[in-house]
C-alpha cells in the first residue's frame, strides 16, 4: 500500500474511538468497550415527537449487531485457516469486501481497527498481508493495458514476478490452485503432442492427476470429474482419434476414458446411451443441413422458401424440436455447423 499504508491503531482508547467514529452513524452504544462483542447493547434514545404507542415490534438490528453476526460468521468459517497464507487471503477478501460495502469511505481504517481487535495475536501479520494485497490490487489496474499487450507466456512471468515481490514465499500457497491447474495443463498440452493410443493417453492424464493434486487428488476426481474429463476429451489428438474410429470402437474408447477418470459402471452405461443417442441426432442434423441447402438453392427467399424448411424440420426433428431449430435459424445461429466433439456434445 505504497502512498496509502494502513496502520495499526494502539489497542484501547484509540481503538475505541476508530470504532465509534466508523460504527455510530445510525446507533449510539450505551456504553464504549475495547472491544467490538458488545452485540446487545441498548442504541441510545432519539427524541420524537409523542406519538400513539404502536404494537410492541422487535428492534431493528443495530448496525453493532450485524457487526457482531459478521464477526461470528467470519470466525466460524475460518476457524483453523490461519496458520496458511490461502485461509488468511480468502478471510481478508471477505472482510474487505464487508467493510467496503458497509462503509466505502473509511474501509481502510475500519479494518486496521477490527484485525486489531478481533484477531490481536495475527493482527500485525494479516495489517502486511492485506497491504499486500492492495497492492497487488492497484498493480494489476495500473497494469491492465500492459498484461493486455503480452501473450500468455510474458504475462503470466510478469505476474508471477510482482506476486513474488509483494507475498514472498508464500505466493506458492495463496494461488495454489492457478499453479495446479497450470500444471496439469502443461501435462495435457505434452500428452496432445505425443503419439500413441488415446486411452494410453488417458492413463497417463490421471497419473498426471495424480502428481499434480497428491492426497487431494481422490476428493478432487470425485468433485472436478466432468470437467476433468472434458478437458482431456478436448484435446485435438483424442478428437482425431475418435472421429476415426468407427462408431462401436469409438464407443468402447469413450467409456475406456471414463473408466480410467474413475467413472462407475452406472454412469458408464449412461453415458453409452448418451453417445448413441448423439450420434443418431448429429446423423439427422446432417441430413437436414444437406436438403435444407438444396432448399434454399431452388426457391428465392420468400414464403414458400420458409414454408419447405419448416416441412423438413418437422418431418426431420418433430414439432417441437423443429420449432427450436427454426427460431436458431432466425437468430442466425445453425447447431448442425458446429464442430462436433466426440463425448460432449
Amino acid at each position: 500500500m505504497k502512498g496509502k499504508q494502513i496502520s495499526l491503531l494502539v489497542i484501547g482508547s484509540a481503538l475505541i474511538g476508530a470504532l465509534a467514529y466508523q460504527w455510530s452513524a445510525n446507533d449510539t452504544p450505551a456504553a464504549a468497550t475495547a472491544a467490538m462483542t458488545s452485540a446487545q447493547e441498548t442504541p441510545a434514545k432519539e427524541s420524537a415527537p409523542a406519538q400513539p404507542t404502536p404494537a410492541p415490534t422487535a428492534d431493528p438490528p443495530s448496525r453493532n449487531d450485524e457487526l457482531e453476526a459478521f464477526r461470528e460468521r467470519l470466525l466460524a468459517r475460518f476457524a483453523g485457516q490461519l496458520e496458511h497464507p490461502g485461509g488468511q487471503i480468502r478471510l481478508l477478501e471477505e472482510l474487505m469486501r464487508y467493510l467496503n460495502q458497509v462503509d466505502p469511505e473509511h474501509w481502510r481504517e475500519s479494518l486496521s481497527a477490527l484485525l486489531a481487535s478481533w484477531f490481536p495475536d495475527k493482527s500485525e501479520e494479516l495489517l502486511n498481508r492485506a497491504e499486500a494485497m492492495i497492492a497487488y490490487q492497484d498493480f494489476m489496474e495500473r497494469e491492465q493495458y500492459t498484461l493486455r499487450s503480452m501473450g500468455p507466456d510474458e504475462r503470466r512471468a510478469f505476474i508471477w514476478a510482482k506476486r513474488r515481490e509483494l507475498f514472498g514465499e508464500a505466493a506458492g500457497d495463496i494461488w495454489q490452485s492457478e499453479l495446479r491447474n497450470y500444471s496439469l495443463g502443461e501435462s495435457l498440452k505434452n500428452l496432445d503432442q505425443q503419439p500413441g493410443p488415446t486411452l494410453a493417453k488417458a492413463e497417463a492424464y490421471t497419473r498426471a492427476i495424480q502428481d499434480t493434486y497428491g492426497e487431494e487428488a481422490a476428493r478432487v476426481m470425485e468433485r472436478r470429474r466432468q470437467e476433468l474429463t472434458d478437458r482431456f476429451l478436448s484435446l485435438a489428438s483424442v478428437q482425431q482419434s475418435l472421429h476415426e474410429q468407427a462408431p462401436e470402437k469409438r464407443y468402447k474408447t469413450l467409456r475406456g476414458i471414463r473408466q480410467q477418470l474413475g467413472m462407475e459402471e452406472q454412469a458408464l452405461d449412461r453415458w453409452d446411451q448418451l453417445d448413441r443417442s448423439r450420434d443418431d441426432r448429429w446423423a439427422r442434423g446432417e441430413t437436414y443441413e444437406t436438403k435444407r441447402q438444396a432448399i434454399v438453392e431452388k426457391y428465392q427467399p420468400g414464403p414458400e422458401r420458409e414454408e419447405a424448411l419448416d416441412n423438413l424440420s418437422q418431418d426431420i426433428f418433430g414439432e417441437d424440436m423443429a420449432a427450436i431449430i427454426r427460431d436458431e435459424e432466425a437468430a442466425g445461429y445453425y447447431r448442425y455447423r458446429e464442430s462436433r466433439v466426440y463425448g460432449q456434445n
